[in-house]
């Protein structure tokens, strides 16, 4: 399908600002950034940073998922390290999340498609750690777990709508920083207390866990009820949330007959279709990307997956069959969605992914599948002080 831009100029004049009101960035974080910043190369590419901080977040993943040692409820009472490993790459993932703007300024490299990489990045990374931890404790209830992945997609949206909408990124007192940081020292805390301090139910016949896990939910709404206040095109969100309502219905009408593998795969599916839409929210706002409510293949997988969910003559397997060919399409649009994203900003300025910045002194250098960044476009860049 081809697309159509309504602003074809909006990589050479976009301009980003951010209002940052985050305590653990102003008082805590701010002190640390300077000294982590010395490990990263003066030439790195500073997208190269925000993947590499998104694979430590996706370590973190597979570590919880039970990906290397099978599920963790079953291996943690002998090796709650893994939970401080856990913890390690997020602490990773958090701190090169916030290098990448530094590394960016440092090498002359601000500009949209770094800022469309680590917002692409995270609209993804939110969803798997709040799946990472429902898989790490069966004790959370899975349809906890899934109706709060379906309001990430629903904060992801209405956030990155906002700061279309109002042309600044605002980081309240409380933002992603601290939910990162709650999230590391819980995970420290099973390594430190053990598993079975957080996963035993008490006096009320709730596991300490699940008291944790409901933060998730309620956090997600309150940001989706901040950010509505201040936004436009209610109907495109009404879309773009119908679209992610039948991953969700397949995943907790699955849950009793599949139990993880109906988690795993209903919360990738519903995580690949809520960041593809955000994803489509931030080309709108950084390529000028028409925007499109609805998607026909959208609407074509959400339909299989319904009918898989609905149907129970179906053969045995028949319907994890169908969520896997459904998550493996959506992942493949997505990638598709990061290339022609990549491709559109290097066609307008001249800018690819992974452009070695020059050294101090040394002329421009070109990278791979690079063509020399024209100098308007470096002139009428401007970003606040973390994002490109």
């Amino acid at each position: 399908m081809r697309e159509k831009y309504y602003d074809p100029d909006r990589p050479l004049n976009y301009k980003y600002q951010s209002v940052n009101k985050s305590i653990l960035d102003n008082y805590v974080l701010n002190h640390w950034w300077p000294v982590a910043i010395k490990a990263i190369p003066p030439n790195a590419s500073a997208n190269l940073v925000s993947i590499v901080g998104s694979l430590f977040c996706w370590a973190c993943f597979l570590v919880l998922a039970g990906a290397f040692t099978g599920p963790l409820h079953l291996v943690a009472r002998s090796r709650p390290w893994l939970f401080g490993l856990a913890a390690l790459f997020l602490f990773l993932y958090q701190t090169l999340d916030s290098l990448d703007g530094i590394q960016a300024r440092r090498t002359g490299a601000s500009g949209p498609l770094g800022e469309y990489i680590d917002h692409w990045f995270d609209s993804i990374n939110a969803y798997i750690l709040p799946l990472g931890i429902a898989l790490a404790f069966p004790a959370v209830p899975p349809q906890m777990a899934a109706v709060s992945l379906f309001l990430v997609a629903s904060a992801g949206w209405l956030s990155g709508r906002a700061v279309r909408d109002k042309g600044v990124m605002l980081f309240g007192p409380v933002s992603g920083e601290e939910v990162l940081s709650l999230t590391y020292l819980f995970l420290l805390s099973v390594w430190a207390l053990g598993y079975d301090f957080w996963a035993t139910p008490g006096p009320l016949g709730l596991a300490p866990v699940v008291l944790f896990y409901a933060l998730v939910p309620l956090l997600l709404a309150f940001a989706s009820i901040s950010s509505a206040a201040s936004v436009s095109g209610f109907s495109e969100y009404a879309l773009a949330m119908a679209s992610c309502l039948p991953p969700l219905a397949w995943t907790l009408l699955s849950l009793p007959a599949q139990g993880r593998t109906a988690l795993i795969l209903g919360g990738l599916l519903i995580c690949f279709t809520g960041a593809r839409f955000a994803g489509d929210v931030l080309r709108d706002r950084l390529v000028g990307l028409e925007y499109q409510a609805i998607l026909p293949d959208v609407l074509f997988v959400d339909a299989c997956v319904l009918f898989a969910a609905l149907s129970p003559g179906l053969p045995p397997g028949s319907s994890a069959a169908a969520a896997s060919v459904a998550c493996l399409w959506m992942g493949a649009c997505l990638v598709q969605q990061f290339g022609r994203t990549a491709a559109r900003v290097r066609e307008v300025t001249g800018v690819s992914v992974f452009r070695p910045a020059p050294l101090p002194g040394e002329p421009p250098r070109r990278g791979l599948f690079q063509r020399p960044m024209p100098r308007p476009a470096l002139q009428r860049s401007f970003f606040a002080r973390r994002w490109r």
